[in-house]
Formats: C-alpha cells, sequence, structure tokens
C-alpha cells in the first residue's frame, strides 16, 4: 500500500494505491499565497491542512510519496567514459557542476543510468533547490508525516502516460507543465506560472498552445533527423483539463491529437484521472510495471541527495606532503645503517640517495604544482562568494522587483496582453500585443498615474500580424508595442 501526495497552489490532492488498483482519493483546498511557485510559504498552515485531510480519509501516514512541483528546477543528460563504480559519483558531481547553471551547493542532486553508447555510460541528473525540498518536509513533519520517496512533478507524469513518444499538458488555475518525451526519455520538462489574475480560459490557452509551438520547434530543430511525428499524441491533465472545452480549444490550435493522460493503473470509473494523473505517476514508481513500452523511466528519489552525505576529499596538497615524507623516512633509514656498512655497500647507499634525490625533486615540483593549484582554487573561492554576494543582493530586492511586476501586470487592459517584460536596476521594458493603438495609449496612461514622477513613454507601436478570424472578431489590426518606464 502506497499513499501519494501531490500539492500544488490550490489544493492537495491524497491517492491510496493497493496492489495495482486505487482504492481511495480526495483533496483539499489550499488558501491563495501558501505556496507560490512550487515553494510551501506557510509548512505549518498547509501541515495542518495535510493532517486534516488524512484524519479525515483515515488513511495511514506510512509510505507517502511526495511530488515537488514549480518552475525551479534544472536538469542535464552527462555522457561519461565507463569506469569504476566507486569513481561515479565524483565525475557525475563534476559534471554537474560543468554543465548546471546553478551552484551545486544550493540543490539537491540525483540520478539515474539511462543507457551506454560505445564506451560511454548516460546518466539523467536533477537538481532541485534546496529551498523546496526542504520546505516540503517541513511541512510534513507538520504533518506527522516521515519523508519516504520524493519525486518531480513532471517525472510522475511521464511514467504516468508510459509513452515512448508523447507530450503532456498538465493545466492548472494558475500555471502549466509541458513534458516532451521522445524516444522513451523526457527530453524537454518545461514549467510556466500564468501571470495576471481574472485570465479567461482562451487567454490561458493562447498562452499555452504558443508555448507548444515553440517547444515543438526547439526539439525538432535540434533533432532534425528525428523529429517529433505528427501522430504524437498530446495527453491533457491537470484541474482545466476536467473541462471538455479546454481540450477542443486547444486541438483547434495544435495539429497533434489531443487525448486524455490514462495512467495504467486499475481505478473506479469515477476517479476524476485529469486530477490525479500526477499522484498515480507517483505510486508507479513503486508498483511494476504490468507491460514492457518503449518509455525508459526516470526514477528517481531527490531525498538521496538531500541526505547524501559525501566526506570530503583530503587537499592534494596533504597528500604530497605525506608522500616526500615517506620518501624521507625511507631515505633516512638506509643512510643510518650505511655506517656500519663495508664500502661496497656504500657504493649501493649512493645510487639509492641519487634516485631517491632525484624522486624528492619531482616530488618538490609536483608540491608547487600543488600550491598553484591551491591558489587557483582560492581565487575560485572568492568569484564563488562574489556570486553568493549577488544572489543575497538579488535575494534581497526581490520585493522591489515583485512590486514593479504586480504594477506593470495590474495596469493593463483586457484587450492587451504582454509577450515580454525586463525590469531593471533603472528601467522596466514592456512588450506586448493590443487590439488597437488606443489601447497602448490607454495602458500608458495608467501606468503613468501609477508611476507618479517615472517617465513612461511608448518606444515602439507596429502592426502585428493577425489571422483571419482574429481581425473579424476584433475590426481592427492588432499592434505590438513597447512601452519604456524610467525610474
Amino acid at each position: 500500500m502506497y499513499v501519494t501526495l501531490n500539492i500544488n497552489a490550490t489544493s492537495i490532492r491524497l491517492l491510496l494505491v493497493k496492489g495495482r488498483r486505487v482504492e481511495k482519493w480526495g483533496n483539499a483546498p489550499l488558501a491563495p499565497g501558501l505556496v507560490r511557485d512550487g515553494l510551501i510559504v506557510e509548512p505549518k498552515t498547509v501541515g495542518a491542512a495535510i493532517d486534516a485531510l488524512f484524519k479525515s480519509m483515515r488513511v495511514s501516514k506510512k509510505q507517502v510519496v511526495t511530488s515537488l512541483t514549480g518552475v525551479s528546477f534544472t536538469y542535464r543528460i552527462l555522457s561519461l567514459p565507463r569506469m569504476k563504480p566507486a569513481l561515479l559519483e565524483e565525475a557525475i558531481l563534476r559534471g554537474a557542476k560543468k554543465e548546471m547553471p546553478l551552484p551545486l551547493e544550493d540543490l539537491y542532486l540525483s540520478w539515474q543510468a539511462i543507457g551506454s553508447e560505445h564506451d560511454e555510460l548516460n546518466f539523467f541528473v536533477l537538481g532541485v533547490p534546496r529551498t523546496l525540498a526542504d520546505a516540503l518536509v517541513q511541512t510534513l513533519a507538520e504533518a506527522g508525516i516521515k519523508p519516504y520517496l520524493m519525486d518531480l512533478k513532471p517525472l510522475a507524469l511521464a511514467r504516468a502516460a508510459n509513452r515512448g513518444d508523447a507530450i503532456i499538458v498538465a493545466l492548472e488555475p494558475d500555471s502549466f507543465d509541458i513534458i516532451l518525451v521522445a524516444n522513451g526519455i523526457p527530453a524537454i520538462m518545461h514549467a510556466m506560472t500564468l501571470q495576471g489574475e481574472g485570465a479567461s480560459l482562451e487567454e490561458k490557452i493562447r498562452r499555452l498552445t504558443d508555448e507548444l509551438s515553440k517547444t515543438v520547434e526547439f526539439y525538432n530543430g535540434s533533432h532534425q533527423q528525428n523529429p517529433l511525428g505528427p501522430t504524437t499524441p498530446l495527453l491533457l491533465t491537470g484541474e482545466l483539463a476536467a473541462d471538455a472545452t479546454t481540450s477542443k480549444l486547444i486541438q483547434a490550435e495544435i495539429q497533434y491529437p489531443v487525448e486524455p493522460l490514462v495512467p495504467p493503473l486499475a481505478f473506479p470509473p469515477d476517479l476524476p484521472t485529469a486530477l490525479y494523473a500526477t499522484n498515480m505517476g507517483l505510486a508507479l514508481k513503486k508498483v511494476p510495471k504490468k507491460t514492457a513500452t518503449h518509455f525508459r523511466d526516470i526514477n528517481v528519489n531527490i531525498l538521496s541527495g538531500k541526505y547524501r552525505v559525501k566526506a570530503p576529499p583530503l587537499p592534494r596538497r596533504t597528500i604530497l606532503i605525506c608522500f616526500v615524507l615517506i620518501i624521507a623516512i625511507g631515505f633516512l633509514f638506509p643512510l643510518q645503517q650505511a655506517k656500519s656498512q663495508t664500502g661496497a655497500e656504500v657504493v649501493y647507499l649512493q645510487t639509492e640517495l641519487s634516485r631517491i634525490s632525484q624522486e624528492l625533486r619531482q616530488a618538490r615540483l609536483a608540491a608547487n604544482d600543488a600550491e598553484q593549484a591551491e591558489d587557483n582554487i582560492n581565487k575560485i573561492t572568492a568569484e564563488v562568494e562574489t556570486v553568493k554576494q549577488e544572489h543575497q543582493y538579488l535575494q534581497n530586492t526581490s520585493r522591489n522587483f515583485a512590486g514593479n511586476l504586480e504594477s506593470v501586470t495590474d495596469a493593463i487592459p483586457s484587450e492587451a496582453y504582454f509577450t515580454s517584460i525586463q525590469i531593471g536596476t533603472d528601467q522596466i521594458i514592456v512588450e506586448g500585443e493590443a487590439d488597437s493603438s488606443f489601447t497602448v495609449v490607454s495602458y500608458a496612461m495608467a501606468l503613468e498615474a501609477q508611476w507618479g514622477s517615472s517617465e513612461v513613454r511608448i518606444s515602439e507601436i507596429d502592426k502585428s500580424e493577425v489571422t483571419e478570424a482574429e481581425t473579424t472578431e476584433t475590426e481592427g489590426t492588432g499592434v505590438s508595442f513597447v512601452i519604456i518606464i524610467t525610474k
């Protein structure tokens, strides 16, 4: 028996599996602001809600499998030469440090071998921010739950789909996830937060289909020899996918056949699979596959990275010094014995002295190299400290960033939407599209009223390309615009 727990910005979803069959499911709503971009901001409050849900459903708190949700994660596929198993971890950490955009000290790393080619091994390496995982573990502790297994939501959805090639979409009221599975491997995992409150379903679908087109175009551009086929299914999950209108709107914009995601588990017909697909994917971490497919499951445990304790290696300089001392001791001993030896033995010792002296010189050269390496390490450490200070500065100014973003997004009219927002220290550049120039001017005036003494100017207004249907509905020509706010 396994219990799975999926926490998002609007609700907590719980599902109980016995064997290969779903036995119970339920959810509890969450107040706005308790979870933001996958980070549980109020662990105590969310933990109390989880505890109440478990009690109301009379479900055991043992073997609870949880998922991390949010936009802040990174992953890479690393190719490494074959080596001894004892050396793999160090090699993967070195490769991750080189390839991943975030510092390893800010991440929990987990990995899995996914195949081999010639003399190389391929590893799927996942890094999640420590703050996300730590907040979830703290929340579970508040609910009286001991951490068991932790997965990433996109990986759970890929497992629930169990397809060799598929596009998977989890469409929630405030966010969506896109997972592109190709040749049995999650090739692209992309999560986005939907900005702006009160957006209609049509607006959310328009944003989703635009992002889907970009994602598929990017993949096909980098895999021209084996692009995604036109019959690849687009599998829908999430709260908004429960509405039949959603699939119709998406199908009207996308060439790929839209289908519901149906996990390979036995479940009652009244189970809303769109809502609990992530939970079922989490359960499949422990439930064996019934039939073989071309899908290669990335079944990692994020907690293995959280609790991995790695003994620090001895500094290279220390090893070299010990080596020199051993050579010196080995040299002194025969020298002491030479006092009582014959002339032939003295010649032998002189020969040994010459040999050992040469080794000692080589050791000193190696020690000098080690000293230079240590200087380089100190320089890198100083650079890392500078980056940490910049990171701290960004954290301290995050409230100003959020306030600026809120001011820009609150003022936009319903007839316009953003394509890009760049927030700098002295300037904010807003790019978007609107139904007419009058709407852009109205938006600029609204921004000017909010920002007071700051300069607000329309830098650019151009006619944008619109479809014939859009032109008929708006009875005008859409425009793209650029507005610059100088603080």
